[in-house]
């Protein structure tokens, strides 16, 4: 880790500047290789998704380890303990039709494992919740919640396939969370309506007023190239003016640049601005932009965790 960050053009200086590598993918650079199965994705349906949504239809979930009950998840954690290598895990899985996560079955497995074993990180990514739904994730001990947010009415109906559902669903799943004290880093898509701009801005003032700990941004993908639907066409730049706009309403806020992102032999250029304007984490960077961080003396470490860094 470099410990010099005085060179760098934005506010936050005195920060470092986090790669996120999560141990569910393997990550191979020239300054660091991250250990397999440190940080375990976990699908609580299985491939099994509801919603199906047009740039996934599922296909996520296949990737990720199955274990749809309590009995199950504390089993397959304590499995995993033996290696030493466990830190953490992502909870997730397929949303029903009304855009939430089924999680009622796998509450006291989270409790179990957060009392047994404190030190391990877990995140969950929900759909929507109701006040009973976030009090019993407050009194799971889970670490932080990650949720989408959507404003684009279009983005909702015709990408998520979710009917009656509106941006003020979103927001009061945000407000909820918060009012039970839990962490939230709301989930920025940039490019979900025909793979353009839309409310990306609204959105990022909207998380900030609402006081969120972090704000992932990911841009939109197709989980597979089988599936037709519109890549984004959103410009680096237009990406970059985006997170600067957050950087400017909030110089505290954590901000971060998540997994989902097109790949592409110029990606590293867009991660580069994005630290020149103050990103706070990179998920699986390019070596590109390690060497960049590296060459200009910027403050870093190796993350074996989510992106939200909560």
């Amino acid at each position: 880790m470099i410990i010099n960050n005085s060179d760098l053009p934005y506010s936050n200086k005195n920060r470092i500047l986090t790669f996120a590598i999560p141990g569910s993918k393997v990550y191979i650079s020239d300054h660091y290789r991250n250990t397999l199965e440190s940080f375990l994705n976990i699908s609580i349906t299985g491939n099994d998704c509801q919603l199906q949504c047009r740039h996934c239809r599922g296909v996520l979930l296949k990737g990720m380890i199955s274990a749809g009950s309590s009995k199950r998840l504390v089993e397959l954690i304590e499995k995993y303990l033996k290696s030493g290598k466990l830190k953490g895990m992502l909870i997730s899985g397929g949303f029903d039709r009304s855009g939430k996560l089924a999680f009622a079955s796998i509450i006291d497995g989270i409790k179990e494992i957060k009392a047994k074993y404190p030190y391990l990180t877990m995140y969950i990514h929900t759909g929507f919740l109701d006040r009973k739904e976030a009090q019993a994730l407050k009194s799971s001990g889970v670490d932080a919640v990650l949720t989408n947010l959507i404003k684009s009415q279009k983005a909702i109906e015709e990408v998520y396939n979710l009917s009656g559902r509106t941006y003020q669903d979103y927001l009061n799943t945000i407000k909820v969370l918060k009012e039970y004290g839990l962490k939230v880093s709301p989930h920025i898509i940039i490019g979900l309506e025909n793979g353009e701009l839309s409310d990306e801005f609204a959105m990022v003032e909207d998380a900030i007023d609402l006081k969120v700990d972090s704000i992932v941004f990911v841009i939109l993908k197709k989980a597979s190239k089988d599936i037709s639907f519109p890549a984004s066409k959103v410009p680096h730049k237009d990406i970059i003016k985006l997170v600067k706009h957050a950087r400017g309403l909030s110089p505290d806020m954590l901000l971060s640049f998540g997994c989902a992102k097109p790949p592409g032999n110029d990606r590293h250029l867009l991660e580069i601005e994005l630290i020149k304007t103050g990103i706070d984490a990179i998920a699986f960077p390019s070596e590109k932009t390690v060497k960049y961080a590296v060459k200009n003396k910027i403050a870093h470490t190796f993350l074996e965790k989510c992106c939200a860094i909560l």
